[in-house]
């Protein structure tokens, strides 16, 4: 039998409901160490606990019963303020454990083996996380320029292995300033090699931010090999207007690819709440779904995209089982 990890405890997977698959609700960019960061333009940074409780409960009021937080250990994570957020809004909230681009790396990374972070991981997954006995549900693996070496591919691999003792599923940031240096658009094949060379199902592994720089073509050879495809900065139109998003899903859709495709929105600014003027996270569903709707798109497979596709690839078996 397998489950939902979340923030408070594991869920059936029915029990998921409406789900944003890419969100941050907790984080602190500016954690960020490296001497060559950029420290122009507004961070992500979000740390007000009342203003995301009121952000995401707009969520809930929309309809959504869910939001995966994929901020991992190293730019703010904090699962005990996660906890708080879920228990007010009545949000399933699911934490991710893994690791994002090198300048967000935990100190000790670099110093580690892959072995070691493996086994930090499994224990985030397993135990508990950010010193207490919350555990998260996921796991995240990232590259921020336009190749997989060094330390990130160290954490890459680990975080292939962690999903081998813990059943967790993958999924990937791929895009930063590399994506107008990638083939397709999006580091999703090299990913998948990566993995693959791993020995990980690709069915367990999510290509991010693919509707940041997109090539169809691309997703088609990314959908063809096993793994899902997210389309997650939904509202942010300075990378893709959302129409043509909605185009684009309705061409997949027609396809027959609608049982591999989640959406969210990556909200993780100030700026993009509603209290500072911004779209906040109900945008998913109260301005983007209708897009869908008028292409077309049938009820059926927008419950696929928002409901059955996260209640499959978000689970994990319950101890002592076999990983799906």
């Amino acid at each position: 039998m397998s489950v939902i990890r979340t923030v408070l405890g594991d869920i059936a997977p029915e029990a998921l409901g409406i789900t944003a698959a890419h969100e941050h609700l907790w984080c602190d960019y500016t954690m960020a160490k490296s001497a060559d960061f950029p420290r122009t333009g507004e961070p992500m940074y979000l740390r007000d606990l009342d203003m995301v409780v009121d952000e995401a409960a707009r969520f809930h009021a929309a309809g959504g019963r869910a939001i995966v937080e994929v901020t991992v250990h190293g730019w703010g994570r904090d699962l005990a303020a996660l906890a708080e957020i879920s228990r007010r809004t009545g949000l399933h909230v699911i934490a991710t454990a893994g690791f994002y681009v090198e300048s967000c790396h935990p100190d000790f990374v670099p110093q580690a083996s892959i072995e070691t972070l493996t086994d930090f991981l499994v224990g985030e997954v397993l135990e508990g996380a950010d010193g207490g006995p919350a555990r998260c549900g996921l796991l995240k693996a990232a590259v921020g320029q336009a190749l997989i070496e060094g330390n990130e591919e160290k954490c890459i691999r680990a975080v292939a292995r962690a999903h081998h003792r813990t059943g967790a599923a993958i999924t990937t940031h791929t895009s930063a300033s590399a994506r107008f240096h990638i083939d397709g658009g999006n580091a999703g094949t090299m990913f998948l090699d990566l993995f693959e060379e791993e020995g990980v199902p690709l069915h367990r592994v999510i290509v991010g931010h693919t509707d940041e720089n997109v090539d169809i073509r691309h997703l088609r050879t990314l959908l063809a090999r096993g793994a899902a495809v997210q389309f997650d900065v939904i509202g942010k139109e300075h990378w893709l207007l959302d129409e043509t998003r909605a185009d684009l899903l309705a061409m997949l859709c027609a396809e027959g690819h609608a049982d591999r495709l989640l959406l969210s929105g990556d909200r993780n600014r100030m700026s993009e709440m509603h209290r500072n003027g911004g779209k906040g996270y109900d945008y998913l569903l109260t301005h983007f779904v209708p897009l869908l709707t008028e292409r077309q798109i049938t009820e059926e497979a927008i419950n696929k995209m928002l409901v059955a596709n996260p209640a499959e690839i978000f689970t994990l078996p319950v101890e002592g089982e076999v990983a799906p």
